[in-house]
């Protein structure tokens, strides 16, 4: 299935109409909105603003860019995925050439790191070796403690900040609308599954004008189950469990909690308590693993302090085997048996759950006949 050129031409007319209210109307109103920043990178007139989710901060000329390349306006996964790598398996994993746990020997990236330090260790070597000449990244504001901001770096010494996890949206796309004046021609991409989503539709379903589909040259999803709004720092945290957010070095979810580290020691919050903070967007994702990105990573699968390495892409595995080669990591076999089974649980478990709200939140638009029946 592919997406019809009329359906294309309907947005392309939706959006030039209506503008950013048409973004609105189709996407933020309806809880779709995964917070990418495509909207931001592509506006013409520089009058969108991402934070948690997009705000109008000036005049809308109607040019519907942000309409089209919207990841959530439309998108064919399947699509993307076959151009990718040639084929859509039924691998819950998605397409992978070469699987690996790895932990970095670079200390201070291991000291930064979340888990094995892979992603840090990545771009640092890309960046060196001129594979890449920037890379989309997360780092935090300056001014509010673990609040989530995108960063353009072009060099390894810009990454050690941006190292680890926060569980808020960062909206890592929307840095793109630097690279032209930058002239920056070969970038990495690191995000959740939706935000690679949202560099696929800048490449598989380009506006020829923005000049940034050619730009991508390497994409790493981190494993995803859920994004969760700020409030879940300074409501949960700080104020449910009184830790002050200067003192947090640190924070995981690991089984059935939220964990965040401190100076005095590890707080074990109720993984069911930290939902009460999630994205409504992320209710309706169906993509744990990362399966459009050249190279999917998180702990899930590998032994503490190690990151799982899913390399899909040909140029994904020649990256890695070159750092291999380099002595850049310490290896382990990524084994099924309490490895990657889990991985696979979770991706079932939040395809399931995406289906089951998607089909709460489509039952009271059907007419009277058919919203009591099963599907």
């Amino acid at each position: 299935m592919v997406v019809a050129q009329q359906e294309l031409l309907e947005y392309l007319w939706l959006g030039r109409e209506e503008g950013y209210t048409a973004l609105e109307h189709e996407v933020i109103f309806r809880d779709l909105c995964c917070g990418c920043g495509n909207c931001e990178a592509v506006c013409p007139e520089d009058v969108v603003r991402v934070d948690e989710f997009p705000r109008l901060i000036g005049e809308c000329t109607d040019c519907g860019y942000c309409l089209m390349q919207c990841p959530r306006s439309f998108f064919n996964a399947d699509e993307v995925e076959e151009k990718l790598f040639g084929e859509v398996v039924e691998d819950e994993l998605g397409f992978v050439r070469k699987r690996i746990g790895v932990r970095s020997l670079d200390k201070g990236i291991a000291k930064a790191a979340q888990d094995g330090g892979f992603v840090t260790a990545l771009l640092s070597y890309a960046l060196e070796k001129g594979v890449i000449d920037g890379a989309v990244v997360g780092g935090v504001r300056e001014d509010k403690p673990w609040y989530p901001e995108a960063r353009l770096v072009t060099s390894p010494e810009e990454l050690i900040p941006t190292a680890g996890t926060r569980y808020s949206n960062s909206p890592n796309l929307a840095v793109l609308k630097h690279v032209v004046e930058l002239d920056l021609k070969r970038l990495a991409i690191v995000g959740v599954p939706c935000q690679i989503e949202a560099a696929r539709k800048l490449q598989f379903y380009p506006i020829e004008e923005l000049d940034l589909s050619g730009r991508i040259a390497l994409t790493i999803s981190i494993f995803c189950s859920s994004n969760f709004l700020y409030e879940l720092m300074t409501e949960l945290v700080q104020k449910s469990y009184g830790v002050k957010l200067e003192d947090v070095k640190k924070v995981d979810i690991k089984g059935k909690h939220f964990l965040v580290y401190t100076d005095e020691g590890k707080l074990e919050i109720p993984l069911k308590e930290a939902y009460r903070y999630r994205r409504e967007p992320c209710k309706v994702c169906t993509d744990f693993t990362g399966r459009l990105a050249d190279f999917a990573v998180g702990s899930v699968g590998s032994p503490p302090g190690y990151t799982s390495v899913l390399a899909r892409s040909e140029a994904a595995v020649k990256l890695l085997d070159e750092m291999l080669a380099a002595g850049l990591f310490e290896t382990v076999e990524l084994k099924e048996e309490k490895g990657l089974e889990i991985a696979r649980k979770l991706q079932l478990r939040k395809e399931k759950n995406a289906k089951k709200e998607i089909r709460r939140r489509i039952r009271p638009l059907l007419p009277p006949p058919y919203r009591n029946m099963k599907f």
